[in-house]
């Protein structure tokens, strides 16, 4: 290698000791650049990810079927492949403890009738306790925005099983956190009105985060695959597949990642990976010399030619062992 790399694997048990297993699980947040020197580092770096961190959701976004320059986009890209329903359960169980009134474990899910005969209450006034202890849990962490707040109270309500939020009703609330379009009388039966968009999209995926953690996860892991930016002619129309990308919306997708960069102290429990290949860290038309913002923040102003910092912003990767300290 003309330059210094970390194995993939090495780098990624790194990851899970360095970051995962105490600075973001802690409530930290960080977001690195990798850049893997080839396929098989790739798909190792790919297959990897999923597998690390205890108690982390993990979510992907590939640019080639996802707008990855459209924050809205990328929101719900990443709230496709959550359990909402279960996280929900989870908030629940969690207003349960808070009530007094713990769920035993051999209980799954959230069934109140069978709390209420293990705790010898009754059934009615366990479920006001718990509503309550929801609504405190939910509606007072003003962390979250209020659209979430509310999205995640009728979720919640859903789980409670009393009736107070229909299935119909939490089939609009996730396809709303999908980006699906729905009709404007649905979406106001729950109390949500504007539609996931780039203004609200930002607060949405901070407030995401905190969720993940009131729900008793570690936090989230999120991939950001950048490979299909380094197209620079889309293909004849009978072979294009998925989404291409102009110079201006390269350089969009890069200005969405410096603000994740600068936000980094407003978001807790979220470790991203933006993997790119090697031409974008060199692309002086179309890589990250051509948006200075982003390069600025990642490159290193020393760089040793055959050591690599694995703390560094911008960490190249390679199929041959390198041992990190």
């Amino acid at each position: 290698m003309s330059t210094a790399e970390i194995d993939v694997d090495v780098y990624l048990e790194f990851v899970d000791r360095e970051y995962l297993s105490g600075y973001i699980t802690g409530g930290g947040a960080s977001v690195k650049l990798l850049c893997p020197a080839d396929d098989a580092a790739r798909t190792r770096l790919s297959a990897g990810f999923p597998e690390i961190g205890d108690g982390f959701a993990y979510a992907e976004v590939n640019a080639a079927t996802t707008r990855i320059h459209l924050i809205d986009q990328v929101f719900t890209t990443i709230a496709r492949q959550l359990d909402w329903v279960g996280l929900a359960g989870s908030v629940v169980r969690a207003a349960l403890d808070h009530a007094g009134f713990p769920a035993p474990a051999e209980i799954d899910g959230v069934d109140l009738g069978a709390i209420a005969r293990h705790h010898d209450v009754d059934a009615a006034e366990l479920y006001r306790s718990t509503r309550r202890a929801v609504e405190q849990l939910v509606l007072r962490d003003t962390e979250m925005s209020h659209e979430f707040r509310v999205a995640m109270l009728r979720l919640c309500q859903e789980r409670l099983g009393r009736g107070d939020v229909t299935p119909d009703e939490r089939e609009t609330v996730i396809g709303w956190l999908h980006g699906e379009r729905l009709p404007a009388a649905d979406l106001r039966r729950v109390g949500l009105n504007a539609k996931v968009n780039r203004y609200n999209a930002r607060p949405l995926l901070l407030s995401l985060t905190r969720w993940l953690r009131t729900a008793g996860r570690s936090g989230l892991v999120l991939r950001l695959d950048l490979d299909r930016i380094a197209v620079t002619r889309r293909p004849p129309a009978g072979l294009r597949d998925g989404f291409y990308y102009t110079k201006a919306t390269a350089l969009d997708a890069y200005e969405l990642i410096r603000q994740l960069i600068d936000a980094i102290d407003e978001i807790e429990g979220l470790f991203v990976a933006v993997q790119m290949p090697p031409a974008l860290v060199h692309d002086e038309a179309r890589g990250l010399p051509a948006y200075t913002a982003l390069q600025l923040r990642v490159a290193d102003e020393v760089r040793d030619r055959r050591r690599q910092n694995p703390y560094a912003a911008l960490v190249r990767l390679g199929s041959d062992s390198m041992e990190v300290s």
